[in-house]
C-alpha cells in the first residue's frame, strides 16, 4: 500500500465495499419462469441451524452391548447420510465420535413437514432396516436372500394390493429368488419378508418369479412405503442404533427468532455507526463503511458467496457473534483514530499524524486480534465436528472427550473468528486506504475532521488518573465483589442446566390459566418421576409456555411426551397443551460436556499466557502474562457471578460467555501492554515504572472506554430485544457477557497492570505514588 495514497483510492474502495455489501446481502440470480439460476449466493441462501429452522439434534449409539469398530461407525454414518438424502434432507450435519461409539446428527424438518414427530424422524434414520426373505412364515425359516441382494427399491401402487414397495434384485438375488419361488410354487409354499426381525409381509407363491422383480405388500400407507424403500436403498446399518440424547424445536419459534435477531443487528449497527461518526468525525464515518464490509463479508462466508468456502450453518448464537463483532470490530478503527487524534494534539501535520497513527496503532491491533483468534479457535475445536480443521489442531487436548453436540457454540466461534480475520481486511487495510485517500482531497484536509481542535488553545490532553496509586482501593472492591458472589453461591447454590448434568426438559405451549402444582403432579404421575421443576413463561410469539425439567438420569421418548400431553389435555382440557421443544441429555454426555468445557477454558488461558509471554518478553513477559491471566480469572468470576446472582443455569452459553470474555479482556490488556512497551522504549529508566504505567493507562483510556461502550451498546441491544421477545437462550448469554465486558475494561486498567507493577517493584518503595500524582 502506498504511504502517500491517492484521492481516488478512497472513492474506489468505498464503492467496492458498498457494491460488495449489496451483492452479499441480495445475491445475484436470474429467474426465467419457474427456473432460478443463482450466480452469487446472498443472505437468503444461508443455511440456518435447527434453532432457527426447527429440527432434531440427536446422538446415536449402538443398541445393546456392541463394541463397534471404526469401520462400522463410518459405515453407519454413511447409511444415515444416505437416508437423510433419500428423505429430501440435504442440509444436515453428521459426524462420528469413534472413541465413544457415537454418531451426532443434526437435521432440520422437511420443508413440507406438518406433523413434527421427532421420534418418527429418529426412527427413520436410526433403524437397521435389515431385510431378509425367508421360506415359510416363521422367523426361523430358511433364508432365501438378504437386503444386500436387492438392487433397488421404489414405492408403488396397484389396484389389488394398494401401496407396495417394488423390488429389483441383483443377479445373485434374482437367481436365488427364482430357484426358491420355482420350488415353493410346486410345493404350495409361502415366502415371508422380515424387516428388523419383524414380519412385514407373507405371501403364497402362486408362480415362479424369474425376472428378478418382486413386490412387498402389507397394508402400507404412501408415507410408509416411501420410508421403507428409502431404508432398503440406503442399506442395512451394521447394528441397531438408539438415541442416547436428543433435542428438538418446532420451526415456528425459530423463524420468529431470526426476524428478531436481524432487527437487533440492524439497531446495533446504526447505534455504533452514530457513535463512531460523532466521536471520530471523518475516520469514524470511514470506519462505518469498513464495518459494513466486515459484517456483510461475514454473511458472505457463511452463505457460500465465495466459491472456495462451502458456507456454514448459522445459529442464533452465531448471529449474536456477528452482532458482538459489530461492537468489537470497530476497535481497530478506534485505536487508529485515537492515535491520529493524539498525534495532531502534539502539533504534527495532518499527513504526519496519519502516518504515525497508522504505524503505532498496527501492533496493538494485531496483538489484540490474535488473542480473539485463539479463543474462537478453541471454541470451534472443542465444540465442532471432529473432522474439522480446528478439531484436528487441538486433537491432543479434546480427543478424550469425543464429539460435542454444541453446534450453536461452534457457530458462535465461527462467526467470531470470521469477523476477526475480516477485521484485518476491512478495519485495518480498507480503512487506512480510505483515510489516506480522503486526506488527499483538498476539501477533506481540515485537521478538525480527523480529531483535531478548531481552537489551537484548546488542545486535547491525556487524562491524569492515578490508577497505580489507587490500586489498593481497586483490590478491595474486587475482593468485595468476589465475596458477594461466593456468598450467593453458598447460600442459594449454583444451578446447572441439563446440558451439563443430564436429564430431560419439555416445553409446552398452553392457553388460559393453568394450575402449576396440579400440572406438576399429573406430569410426575404419568412419567413416573418425582424431581420435576416447573417454570412458566412466554415464547417469542407471546404464547404462554410451561417448561418441565427432570434433571439427572431421567430421559424421555416422544412416546412419553405424547402420553404426557394426552394426560394433561384430558385433565386440563381448557389449557390445550401442545409440544414446543424437547431436550434429552444423557447424564454421561452432560458430565463429559462440562469437563470438556472446563478444559477449553483452561486451554485458552494457557495459550494466551504463552502468547503474551512471548510478545512482551522485553518488558517481562511471563509476569505480565501471569498477571493478565489473574485479571482474566477475575472477569470470568464476574461472569460466573452474573449467572449465580440472576439464577441462570450454567450451560453452553456460560462457557461461550467465559471464553468470549477471555478474548475481549485480554485484547484490552494487550493494548495497554503495547503502550507500556512503547513508553519503555521512549523513557526507559528515566521514568519510574509506576509513573510510566500510569501514563500508559491514561493514554489508552479513551480507546478502552470507547471500545467498551460500542461493544456494550451492541450487547445491550441484544439484551433488550431478547428480553422483550422472550429469547431466553440469547438473553442468558448476552446479559452476563455485558457484565464481563464492563469487568474486562475495569480489570485491565485497575487490576492486571497494577498487579504487574507490584510484582516488578516488590520489596521497593517505588510503587508508592503521591495521592495526586501527575
Amino acid at each position: 500500500m502506498s504511504r502517500k495514497g491517492k484521492s481516488w483510492h478512497f472513492i474506489v474502495v468505498a464503492i467496492l465495499i458498498v457494491v460488495f455489501a449489496w451483492t452479499a446481502i441480495g445475491g445475484v440470480s436470474y429467474q426465467y419462469g419457474d427456473i432460478k439460476n443463482t450466480y452469487i449466493k446472498g443472505a437468503s441462501d444461508i443455511r440456518f441451524g435447527i434453532d432457527i429452522r426447527g429440527g432434531v439434534d440427536v446422538t446415536f449409539v449402538p443398541a445393546g452391548d456392541v463394541d463397534a469398530t471404526d469401520a462400522q461407525m463410518q459405515a453407519a454414518q454413511t447409511v444415515i447420510n444416505d437416508r437423510l438424502v433419500g428423505l429430501g434432507i440435504t442440509d444436515y450435519e453428521s459426524y462420528v465420535d469413534a472413541n465413544k461409539d457415537r454418531i451426532i446428527v443434526r437435521f432440520p424438518w422437511k420443508s413440507d413437514e406438518s406433523d413434527f414427530d421427532p421420534q418418527q424422524a429418529i426412527d427413520e434414520i436410526g433403524t437397521t432396516a435389515e431385510m431378509v426373505f425367508r421360506e415359510g412364515s416363521s422367523a426361523d425359516g430358511d433364508v432365501i436372500l438378504t437386503g444386500d441382494q436387492v438392487e433397488s427399491a421404489s414405492p408403488g401402487y396397484d389396484s389389488t394390493n394398494g401401496y407396495v414397495v417394488q423390488l429389483s434384485f441383483t443377479s445373485d438375488g434374482a437367481s436365488a429368488f427364482a430357484e426358491a419361488t420355482t420350488r415353493l410354487y410346486q410345493e404350495g409354499g409361502t415366502i415371508s419378508i422380515w424387516l428388523d426381525d419383524e414380519n412385514i409381509s407373507t405371501a403364497t407363491v402362486n408362480s415362479a418369479i424369474t425376472d428378478g422383480n418382486a413386490i412387498i405388500e402389507g397394508n402400507f400407507t404412501a408415507e410408509e412405503v416411501e420410508t421403507l424403500a428409502n431404508q432398503i436403498n440406503s442399506g442395512a446399518l451394521p447394528f441397531a442404533l438408539e438415541a442416547e440424547s436428543f433435542s428438538t424445536i418446532s420451526p415456528t419459534l425459530g423463524a420468529r427468532s431470526l426476524d428478531v435477531m436481524v432487527m437487533a443487528g440492524i439497531i446495533a449497527f446504526v447505534l455504533v455507526a452514530v457513535m463512531m461518526i460523532f466521536r471520530y468525525r471523518l475516520p469514524g464515518a470511514l470506519a462505518v463503511i469498513s464495518l459494513l464490509g466486515q459484517v456483510t463479508a461475514t454473511l458472505a462466508v457463511v452463505s457460500g458467496y465465495f466459491s472456495v468456502f462451502s458456507g456454514s450453518t448459522l445459529t442464533l448464537p452465531g448471529i449474536a457473534g456477528i452482532i458482538l463483532g459489530v461492537g468489537m470490530g470497530v476497535d481497530a478503527n478506534v485505536i487508529t483514530a485515537e492515535r491520529i487524534r493524539e498525534e495532531l494534539a502534539k502539533g504534527k501535520t495532518l499527513d504526519g499524524a496519519i502516518s504515525s497513527g497508522f504505524r503505532m496503532g498496527l501492533t496493538p491491533v494485531i496483538d489484540g486480534n490474535v488473542t480473539i483468534v485463539i479463543v474462537a479457535a478453541i471454541l470451534m475445536g472443542a465444540f465442532g465436528p471432529t473432522d474439522g480443521f480446528w478439531a484436528k489442531v487441538f486433537t491432543a487436548i479434546f480427543t478424550w472427550f469425543g464429539a460435542s453436540t454444541a453446534g450453536t457454540i461452534y457457530s458462535f466461534g465461527f462467526t467470531l473468528l470470521t469477523g476477526v480475520i475480516l477485521n484485518f481486511v476491512f478495519g485495518v487495510w480498507a480503512t487506512r486506504v480510505m483515510i489516506r485517500g480522503a486526506s488527499k482531497i483538498k476539501a477533506l484536509r481540515n485537521p478538525w475532521l480527523y480529531g483535531g481542535e478548531k481552537d489551537p488553545a484548546k488542545v486535547w490532553k491525556t487524562p491524569k488518573i492515578n490508577f497505580v496509586g489507587n490500586r489498593k482501593k481497586y483490590y478491595t472492591f474486587s475482593c468485595i465483589v468476589i465475596a458477594v458472589v461466593l456468598v450467593f453461591s453458598v447460600v442459594f447454590g449454583v444451578s446447572m442446566d441439563i446440558e451439563f448434568k443430564g436429564g430431560a426438559m419439555v416445553t409446552m405451549g398452553y392457553q388460559g390459566e393453568a394450575d402449576v402444582n396440579a400440572v406438576k403432579s399429573a406430569a410426575e404421575s404419568t412419567l413416573g418421576v418425582s424431581n420435576t421443576t416447573v417454570q412458566t413463561g412466554n415464547d417469542i410469539s407471546g404464547n404462554q409456555t410451561m417448561t418441565l425439567t427432570m434433571p439427572g438420569t431421567t430421559t424421555l421418548t416422544t412416546e412419553d411426551v405424547d402420553s404426557l400431553l394426552n394426560t394433561l389435555n384430558e385433565q386440563f382440557p381448557d389449557n390445550d397443551f401442545v409440544q414446543n421443544e424437547i431436550s434429552n441429555v444423557d447424564a454421561t454426555i452432560g458430565n463429559e460436556f462440562f469437563a470438556k468445557s472446563l478444559v477449553a477454558v483452561a486451554a485458552a488461558c494457557v495459550l494466551i499466557l504463552i502468547y503474551i509471554a512471548f510478545r512482551f518478553r522485553k518488558i517481562g513477559g511471563w509476569p505480565a502474562g501471569s498477571m493478565a491471566i489473574v485479571a482474566l480469572l477475575h472477569d470470568m468470576f464476574v461472569v460466573y457471578g452474573a449467572f449465580v446472582i440472576f439464577r441462570i443455569p450454567l450451560n453452553g452459553n456460560f462457557i461461550a460467555a467465559m471464553l468470549t470474555i477471555l478474548g475481549y479482556s485480554i485484547n484490552d490488556t494487550v493494548v495497554i501492554y503495547d503502550r507500556i512497551r512503547e513508553n519503555t522504549a521512549l523513557y526507559g529508566k528515566k521514568m519510574p515504572l509506576p509513573e510510566l504505567v500510569n501514563l500508559s493507562i491514561n493514554q489508552s483510556f479513551s480507546r478502552s472506554l470507547m471500545t467498551s461502550i460500542t461493544t456494550c451498546v451492541a450487547l445491550g441491544v441484544v439484551c433488550v430485544v431478547a428480553m422483550v421477545f422472550q429469547l431466553e437462550s440469547i438473553f442468558t448469554f448476552a446479559m452476563p457477557l455485558m457484565f464481563g465486558m464492563v469487568s474486562g475494561v475495569y480489570s485491565t486498567m485497575c487490576i492486571a497492570t497494577q498487579l504487574w507493577v507490584d510484582w516488578k517493584t516488590r520489596g521497593k518503595k517505588a510503587a508508592r505514588l503521591p495521592k495526586k500524582a501527575s
